[in-house]
């Protein structure tokens, strides 16, 4: 007697016309798929590759330029004066940021007396304001005194960090490079000083003693242009 095998359910399953539509359309779909995701993947890879192989390494450089405005003020014992000096960057060469505010406080014992007048004494402060600065700046010195007839020496950090000390970078490209030197509007305003005085007497009885001292303040503004250059 002959025996039948029964159907094979896999060969039953394509012999169907439409399930051989549904799994022909469903297999193009997964490869067009598929193909999609490597090539993005494959972009995105590309890129990234492509970023790291094109960073370069920089100089960093600066070039400055210094202008000095110089007040004179006569003060009598126990005066001060009030002093305002108006910054801008019209007076540098184009793309120029304000980098430091230097000043300097002079003055020299005028009264010259048989066996010497002591030293006045005077005082200098840059008082604070809502002047664009770097207020907290650990390199700023904002007030001094003397009374030996010693310059007084006063400064103020304007551009963040500025110190003018050239450094290598990396990056992709000049522009990238310095986008840390391009920001606008640091040092730009009215800076305000105050300078006191106190006539100190001569120890000699009979001498004349002044009752007033010259005092000249300068006032320079460092300015910067940073430049870049890319190394081989």
């Amino acid at each position: 007697m002959e025996t039948t095998s029964p159907p094979n359910p896999f060969l039953t399953f394509f012999q169907d016309e439409e399930t051989r539509s549904a799994l022909i359309v469903f297999s193009v779909a997964m490869l067009l798929i598929t193909c999609r995701v490597y090539y993005l993947v494959g972009i995105k890879d590309a890129d990234e590759h492509g970023e790291v192989q094109f960073v370069d390494e920089w100089q960093i450089t600066f070039s400055e330029e210094s202008i000095t405005s110089t007040e004179t003020v006569v003060l009598a014992d126990g005066g001060e004066v009030d002093l305002e000096f108006d910054i801008d960057t019209s007076e540098f060469s184009e793309d120029f940021k304000i980098g430091v505010i230097q000043v300097r406080i002079s003055y020299s014992e005028t009264n010259q007396v048989v066996g010497g007048d002591p030293c006045d004494s005077v005082q200098g402060k840059i008082i604070q304001s809502d002047y664009p600065a770097q207020w907290a700046d650990e390199n700023n010195s904002l007030s001094g005194a003397s009374s030996s007839c010693e310059d007084i020496f006063l400064t103020l950090q304007t551009y963040p960090n500025y110190d003018g000390t050239p450094y290598m970078r990396t990056a992709h490209n000049e522009v990238i490079a310095l986008d840390e030197w391009v920001e606008d509007g640091w040092g730009i305003g009215s800076v305000d000083l105050n300078v006191k005085l106190e006539v100190q007497q001569s120890q000699v009885p009979t001498q004349d003693n002044d009752d007033d001292e010259t005092v000249q303040i300068d006032m320079t503004v460092l300015a910067f242009k940073g430049n870049a250059e890319k190394v081989n």
